[in-house]
């Protein structure tokens, strides 16, 4: 079935590539009689002064979960954020594995609240800013490399505003520069607007373009949450309708006015994906693209997606907080020639920044796949 998003179709077409990994690596950091906790070295999420950092907790014998349970692990994968400046530390995600390496229990952890280390924690933290220290402070930094990680934390601060909110519109509002809708409409190589027409657009007001252009990144980042967080269903060879697409959300197009006025004769939601026409059309399709991205929140939430196995997997291919620069050869976006460009990715969209002014803005976004 297709939905409105385009990051729907590329999802549910290359499923394989999720379960593709990055080896990673394990650096030793404690030392029991019973057990050994590693940290990999590879993968590190580094905002400001914290760092979020995967531990390995291996087992010489299984373990009972919570003291007195039938089920058994051999293995805890913790995910951590450590606050090196103030020496405070939250649990971010624990994983509980058996001996094949089936995960057995998940917990998350993301309204933990900050405390002080202590005892073995101090050495788990010890490490874990040592690794950021080695990520950020290597021991020549150029003034490129510097600029690159004032990008990064940028990006990864709009992508933990994005995961409070799991709203475009705060975003846009806070991190984007304030004409970019202006920008989009004079950029003759590309259509920032999707299947929005030019002409429609030009004649669109500037609080409908923005208030389209918010649902649509809305339903593509939440839809992309969600189909993902649903990846083991295509493991066993299929994708059920009822958990790729929720009942509600296919009620919801199906008795919505445009589908009454624009899917015509036709059984498939390719109409979807039509060109939006007129002023009328886009207000109407907006307003469909709010409603479902309402209702996806909910389910975002519910199944706490953005936290699934797959969803996290997906995400390590994709060079997150990894900025590149490039000097604009001609003018772009309305930058003149010889700005420097700053092109980053976050979840799950690709963004281009540039220096306004002596402050980072985002000059455009699209979805990753875009």
């Amino acid at each position: 079935m297709k939905l409105l998003l385009l990051s729907v179709a590329f999802l549910l077409s290359s499923t394989p590539s999720f379960a593709q990994r990055q080896s990673s690596e394990w650096q030793r950091v404690y030392t029991f009689e019973d057990s050994i906790i590693e940290m990999n070295t590879a993968d590190v999420i580094i905002g400001g002064n914290i760092a979020r950092v995967r531990f390995r907790w291996t087992f010489d014998q299984p373990q009972a979960m919570d003291g007195q349970s039938q089920l058994k692990y051999n293995s805890r994968l913790e995910v951590i954020e450590f606050n090196c400046t103030d020496k405070l530390f939250r649990p971010y995600e624990t994983t509980l594995l058996d001996f094949t390496g089936k995960a057995v229990r998940r917990e998350d952890s993301v309204q933990a609240k900050w405390r002080p280390t202590g005892n073995m924690m101090d050495r788990l933290m010890d490490s874990a800013c040592e690794l950021m220290k080695s990520k950020l402070e290597p021991k020549v930094v150029s003034q490129n490399e510097i600029e690159l990680q004032k990008v990064a934390k940028y990006a990864f601060s709009l992508s933990q505003s994005l995961e409070r909110t799991k709203d475009l519109k705060p975003i846009v509002e806070k991190f984007f520069i304030n004409d970019y809708l202006n920008r989009y409409l004079a950029d003759r190589n590309s259509n920032w607007f999707w299947n929005l027409d030019r002409e429609t657009a030009a004649r669109a007001s500037r609080d409908e373009l923005q208030k389209f252009y918010v649902a649509l990144m809305n339903t593509g980042y939440l839809n992309c949450q969600y189909y993902v967080s649903q990846y083991a269903y295509a493991a066993r060879g299929s994708f059920p309708e009822e958990k790729l697409i929720p009942a509600d959300i296919i009620e919801l197009i199906e008795n919505h006015p445009y589908a009454a006025r624009y899917r015509g004769k036709t059984n498939n939601y390719d109409y979807l994906a039509e060109k939006i026409d007129s002023i009328e059309r886009l207000r109407s399709y907006t307003d469909l693209l709010e409603k479902v991205s309402v209702l996806m929140r909910q389910h975002v939430v519910a199944t706490n997606s953005e936290h699934s196995k797959d969803y996290r997997e997906m995400l390590e291919d994709w060079d997150l907080y990894q900025p590149k620069a490039r000097t604009c050869d001609n003018e772009c976006l309305g930058l003149p020639k010889g700005t420097r460009l700053f092109e980053v990715n976050v979840p799950v969209f690709r963004l281009q920044l540039a220096e306004i002014k002596g402050k980072l803005r985002v000059m455009s976004a699209t979805d990753y796949f875009h």
